[in-house]
Formats: C-alpha cells, structure tokens, sequence
C-alpha cells in the first residue's frame, strides 16, 4: 500500500520517498553542522553523506531488481534503470559497510565522527518510519488506522514518535560529552529499546527470538555506555554546560510535545 502526498509534473510522489528525501536534507545539515563544530569539517561530513547515499541507490536498486528477475539482471542490465524502487534492507546492509570502510580509511577520529552524524541518523529514521504505509498488527484501540472491516496499529508514527525522541535527547546532550563515541553508543542502546517496544505491535511476532535479541542489545550497549561514562573525566567546563535550568526543560519539553502532535496530525491527514 503505497501513499501519494502529491504529484509533481504529472508523477506520483509518495509518502516514504518524500519523508525520507525531507529526513536527508535536515539531518545533512545537522551532521555538516556537527562536523563544523567537532573540527571535522563539513565538507568531509558531506562528502560522505553524499557517497553512502550512493551506495544506498546503488545497491537498493540491485537488490531490488534481483529480486525480480535474479542472475539474469546480468544478461540485461538497463533493467536497473526502469524504475525508481529500492530494496531497503539491501541498500542499509551496503551503508554498513561502506561505512566500516570509511571509518577505517579516513577520519582521524572516527568515534568523534560518528557523533557527528548519530543525531542526524536518528531524525532521518524518524521521519522516514512517518512516511511509511507499513501498519502492525489488528486493533479494536480507537486511534487505531481503519482500513474498512478492520484497524490495524499505526505502528510508523509509533517509531516515528520513539525515534523523534532519541534524537532530541541526543541533540540535546551533544555539547555535554565525556568521551568520544557517547552518542553513538546511546543511539545504539535506546535504538535496541525503541524496536523492543514496537516488537508487540507488529503483525508478525511469533516465537521469535528477536524482541530478546533487542533486550540483550539494549542491556550490552547501556552497560558499555555507562562503564564509559563513569570511567571518563568531567571537566569544569562541560559540568557547567551541564547545569540547566529548569526553564530549559520545560521548553525542551514543550517543543518534543509539539512536535510530536505535528507527527500525528500528518500521519492521520495521510491516512485520512
């Protein structure tokens, strides 16, 4: 089930793409905005960015061709160029790793670049689960998506929520670090509790040993974070940055409410 927000020049733009276009455009400004302030460089941020996002159209759209019409993609290959859908899992397997690689070549820090660009990825996550048509598992709850004789969970705006906030939390925290990697080993642990959490309400859960998978995930992640933290110094400066008022939660509070009601009012208007 695919949604169309609107069409452009007489084609289709749907929901996910849109979403997921939107989602790169902000959170590659964020990271080249981190990368700035960490030393690292926007240009360096944006280079990779551009070149894992590549990677992603490259490999999503091999993989989803294969899927059609397997090895013999090769005795043809212009096939690759006849459509615009994309694997998704393919394209986020090559990511990993061409990531790994980038990390390994070129940054001379990479637990400080991937600080930079965890906030982003978080929000990119967000608002592509928002653009998603994917709904869980069937509801009698009255917030549930009606699709005719039956509802199903809007289980896209409960990851878009969750993921929503694991990057405010982490934009939030990003000037009070102790040590280099704290970000990304966070959005690791809350990442692992946020699939936890959504497991239930997918459609198909079964006997599946992955929600325990995502509990030890979480519980590892956590304890290396926090073995990290309590190990790393804290210096006068960053203990001063640290000391907020409570005015500043009460704003930091209100704005993940807004934005959150914004997320919901979208995803039901779609749906509407």
């Amino acid at each position: 089930m695919e949604n169309v927000l609107f069409f452009f020049a007489n084609l289709p733009v749907y929901s996910y793409g849109a979403m997921l276009g939107l989602g790169l455009l902000i959170g590659s400004y964020l990271a080249q905005r981190e990368g700035k302030r960490k030393g690292i460089g926007a240009d360096f941020v944006f280079h990779f960015i551009v070149q894992a996002t590549l990677v992603f159209i490259l490999a999503g759209r091999i993989g989803c061709v294969y899927q059609v019409h397997g090895w013999r993609v090769l005795l043809y290959p212009w096939v690759l160029f006849s459509g615009v859908q994309l694997h998704e899992y393919a394209g986020l397997v090559a990511v990993g790793v061409y990531t790994v690689y980038f990390l390994w070549r070129y940054p001379p820090n990479p637990a400080a670049f991937l600080d930079a660009l965890t906030p982003a990825a978080a929000l990119m996550q967000s608002l592509a689960y928002l653009g998603s048509t994917v709904l869980g598992r069937e509801t009698t709850s009255p917030w549930g998506v009606s699709l005719g004789e039956f509802s199903l969970h809007p289980l896209p705006l409960y990851a878009a929520l969750l993921y929503y906030g694991v990057f405010s939390f982490l934009w939030r925290m990003r000037r009070n670090l102790r040590y280099d990697g704290q970000l990304f080993l966070g959005y690791l642990a809350l990442s692992a509790l946020a699939q936890r959490l959504l497991m239930p309400f997918k459609e198909v859960a079964g006997e599946s040993a992955l929600p325990w998978l995502y509990t030890l995930a979480f519980v590892v992640f956590g304890l290396i974070w926090l073995f990290l933290f309590m190990q790393s110094p804290f210096t006068d400066v960053r203990r001063r940055r640290h000391l907020r008022g409570w005015r500043s939660w009460l704003v930091y509070l209100a704005s993940l409410m807004g934005v959150g009601l914004l997320m919901v009012k979208f995803f039901y208007w779609r749906f509407g």
